[in-house]
């Protein structure tokens, strides 16, 4: 016992003796959640007034179970925390309510367990009474309702720092918890007495562009304070043409918008300025055409009159500049809730919107009155980019073991190319954590870093260093490209694809609207140079796209990754192909999930190979996304999976042109002859012939020459038989399958009957059959199948019949059963018997019988069964 209470008394003093240097009294256990199961959950917030870099010192929360002075799972925090933001910890296996933050084994207590919050193993907060078991909680004598056990605990608001004295009696006489019921979730993620709350999110249409020609576009922004699930409710965007309540062409939201971002759909055929977001129908407007934006049926806003056609042109009295036609308006930042009455006066006595000049363009992809990025924004030193979120790493490229990540497929034996795909997307899928699409600003400033200049991006198709801080929808910002174009089989933000950052690029946004959605090829010869990124060319009518020699290679991986990782076995994503063709203007329309051109893509990545840039950008994304880009861990792996596709197979084979002569069909027990003596070395070199059986009943031939002949096996049905050639000379091979029907054919005998047929009841007679060409090893038996009862006896082929008395004449038909032992067939033979008249009645002469010399000859179907 005394040493037991030495040892605790050693462990805390050195602790409290760490304590005594440089602590960070702004990090504090914020909440506590020990729930039913495993819902349970820690909470750690900066209530300091500036950010807390967590990798300038080792920050750390360690378990201490079961009133250990060990120290137990403990889990790192790194990056940066912002004033008054927060970290969480949960259990992996906590409900769903719970899972907020980061799973951590941390959070593996009960109520008697102890947490500490450390620097540099400094204590900076305390959780429990490090040394001590208090059984199954610990309670307050003032306070009944408090418990660590089953309890929610959240830190009262008037604590600003922690509680560095880990072997002090917990929660004391100074008790800073407040207790909340068991399960109770609402309070993760941010700190404060209350549950976390925020603005709800609001849907307008922010802003209208009716320009020249096909110039037209339309704006969905969310000015409100939190993101809106679109997938939670069914929003739409309507256009109601010339005066009609009919809905003509509408377009369904989903995914998550962020508080500030927008949705904007374009008209495919608008210039290049206008394809911001996403190619539309609803765009198919004109000045005197309605928008209505719905959720679930219910109006949110609209823009111009349902049920009106103003001629050309909705306009304002009381502003002389104001059109639907031949403008861009832009709503204004007064605006926080849409328009609901559809049916009202439009503009209104109110008019919301400014008026721009007709093809303006540079407001898309922003909310506000202003054009985007017009307003320069103050770059914030503690975000990677301009509006950033910090991200938690969620694996360390450090550690990162290419054996054991990619293990299934270096030991794997594949069939094919396929096989092997399929065994590589298997192994980077695991680990695979969905960004969402703010967060991918933050994975590129790290995974595009200008190693020169940490405080830039490199851009994909210019080459150029910008800041960081530019990114957004401004003509000289940078934004995000989707390399593999979202039109190709993902075009929602809910999509996992669409947020995959091993093809998502930092790109100038003008260029990014030039490359558009087309495919990539070769199109310098017949495209143009795209002027704000040299050597980047551009073929509209060819529908290409070709990137600078200097980043072919990096195209190519990030579209094969793509082809990959997704072969449609996950829930929201189908299979993308990479084919190599140019993809119709239809297949994108339909976001067909098709890419090309895979070749193309093959011939680029040889031509420009994996380099330090490729594989920093693979690290980055692993951190902070989980998983890897193969080709770049494994460059040799394109050839062995796109080898075959593009002529330059990993395992070649001889170059010769195998024919073969084969029917395609030979009935049983005939010769059949595959005859490749055609087969002939472009070279003149001497060829070997090895054939072998690959399906059907097992023959026996000679398979080392050009011609195979075999006997056709007996079956019982219709089946198939194939044989592989292979054709070999002396150092590569080359194999062909050959297959053939082999077809059952019915055998035919002749069954004819002799004995008298014509009776009187109560006379007797003798059938005898017989079976022309009678093979060996048939047994018979005969059986009465209709008729009046007869006594009856059969021996083999003979049938002896006793006429029963019947009231009227009728046949008694007799059948006779053929068998092999595994198959039969029957045949029959009528006995008519004739009903004897009263007395006084002549019987009518000429009964019929059947003569020595008369047959009934009956044809036989017989099926031999199979030798």
């Amino acid at each position: 016992m005394n040493n037991k209470i030495n040892a605790v008394a050693k462990a805390v003093t050195l602790l409290l003796a760490a304590s005594s240097t440089a602590a960070n009294a702004d990090l504090v256990i914020t909440e506590y959640v020990e729930g039913g199961g495993s819902n349970k959950a820690v909470e750690i917030s900066n209530l300091g007034t500036s950010a807390v870099d967590l990798d300038a010192a080792q920050y750390a929360i360690t378990l201490y179970s079961n009133g250990s002075t060990e120290a137990g799972n403990s889990s790192i925090l790194t990056g940066t925390l912002a004033a008054g933001s927060s970290i969480v910890y949960h259990n992996g296996s906590a409900d769903d309510a719970f899972k907020v933050g980061i799973e951590s084994t941390v959070t593996y207590f009960n109520g008697d367990d102890a947490l500490l919050l450390t620097k540099d193993g400094a204590i900076i907060d305390r959780f429990g009474k490090l040394g001590e078991d208090p059984g199954s909680e610990w309670t307050d004598a003032n306070d009944a309702n408090f418990s660590t056990k089953d309890k929610t605990l959240r830190r009262k608001a008037s604590i600003t720092t922690g509680d560095t004295n880990a072997s002090a009696d917990f929660p004391g006489t100074d008790n800073q918890w407040l207790v909340f019921d068991k399960d109770t979730s609402d309070g993760l993620g941010c700190p404060g007495e209350g549950a976390c709350t925020a603005e709800p999110g609001v849907l307008i249409i922010a802003e209208y562009v009716e320009g020249g020609g096909n110039n037209k576009a339309v704006e969905l922004s969310n000015v409100g304070g939190s993101a809106i699930d679109l997938d939670a409710a069914v929003y739409t965007l309507s256009l109601y043409g010339n005066g009609s309540t009919d809905a003509g062409n509408s377009e369904t939201l989903t995914g998550m918008l962020a508080a500030g971002e927008s949705i904007v759909f374009h008209n495919s055929s608008a210039d290049d300025a206008f394809k911001v977001g996403t190619a539309s129908t609803v765009t198919y407007f004109n000045g005197d055409d309605a928008l209505v934006l719905y959720k679930d049926d219910v109006v949110i806003d609209r823009l111009g009159k349902l049920g009106e056609d103003p001629g050309s042109e909705w306009t304002d009295p009381n502003d002389a500049n104001f059109s639907t036609k031949d403008k861009t308006l832009r709503r204004k930042d007064s605006v926080t809730a849409g328009d609901t009455d559809a049916t009202a006066a439009f503009p209104g006595d109110n008019n919301q919107w400014v008026t721009f000049d007709k093809d303006t363009a540079d407001g898309l992809g922003c909310a506000g009155e202003n054009a985007c990025g017009e307003t320069p924004v103050e770059p914030d030193p503690d975000t990677p980019c301009s509006g950033c979120e910090e991200l938690t790493p969620v694996a360390d490229p450090t550690t990162f073991d290419g054996n054991v990540y990619y293990t299934n497929v270096l030991t794997g034996s594949f069939d094919d190319a396929e096989a092997m795909k399929n065994a590589i997307s298997v192994a980077i899928t695991a680990g695979h954590q969905q960004l969402t699409y703010n967060q991918v600003w933050t994975t590129l400033s790290y995974s595009d870093e200008d190693p020169a200049n940490s405080s830039n991006v490199i851009e994909l198709y210019t080459g150029l260093s910008v800041s960081k801080q530019n990114n957004g929808g401004n003509t000289s910002d940078w934004n995000r490209e989707h390399v593999w174009a979202k039109s190709h089989g993902f075009p929602s933000e809910s999509q996992l694809g669409y947020t995959d950052a091993h093809h998502l690029r930092p790109t100038n946004v003008k260029v990014n609207s030039t490359r558009s959605n087309y495919d990539f090829n070769e199109c310098s010869d017949t495209g143009t140079e795209v002027a704000d990124a040299p050597g980047n060319y551009l073929d509209t009518a060819a529908r290409c796209f070709e990137p600078r020699d200097q980043v072919k290679g990096d195209v190519a991986r990030m579209i094969l990754y793509m082809d990959t990782r997704y072969q449609g076995n996950d829930s929201n994503m189908p299979d993308l192909v990479a084919v190599d063709r140019i993809t119709t203007a239809d297949e994108v329309s339909n976001n067909d999930p098709l890419h090309g051109k895979l070749c193309t893509l093959y011939a680029w990545h040889q031509q420009d190979p994996v380099d330090a840039t490729d594989t920093q950008r693979n690290d980055a994304v692993y951190k902070y996304q989980g998983n890897r880009n193969p080709y770049i861990d494994y460059p040799e792996w394109v050839q062995q999976v796109y080898g075959d596709q593009c002529g330059d197979p990993a395992n070649p084979s001889l170059d010769v042109d195998v024919i073969i002569d084969a029917p395609e069909q030979v009935n049983e027990a005939e010769t059949l002859v595959i005859d490749a003596s055609a087969t002939v070395a472009e070279d003149g070199s001497e060829l070997s012939f090895s054939w072998e059986q690959t399906a059907g009943p097992e023959l026996t031939f000679d398979g080392t020459k050009a011609i195979l002949s075999v006997t056709a096996p007996e079956v019982t049905a219709d089946t198939a038989i194939a044989f592989t050639l292979t054709v070999s000379d002396g150092v590569l091979d080359k194999t062909q399958v050959v297959n053939v029907s082999v077809i059952n054919v019915p055998l035919a005998f002749d069954v004819s009957f002799s004995g008298n047929t014509e009776l009187n009841e109560g006379e007797s007679t003798t059938i005898t059959a017989a079976i022309a060409d009678e093979p060996e090893g048939l047994t018979y038996t005969w059986q009465q199948v209709s008729g009046a009862a007869a006594e009856y006896s059969a021996d083999g082929l003979v049938l002896t019949v006793n006429s029963p008395e019947v009231s009227v004449d009728q046949s008694l038909v007799f059948e006779l059963v053929i068998s092999d032992g595994e198959e039969q067939v029957t045949s029959s033979v009528s006995v008519n018997v004739s009903n004897t008249l009263e007395d006084g009645w002549s019987k009518p002469e000429g009964a019929g019988s059947l003569g020595a010399g008369l047959l009934m000859l009956l044809p036989l179907l017989w099926r031999r069964r199979q030798s």
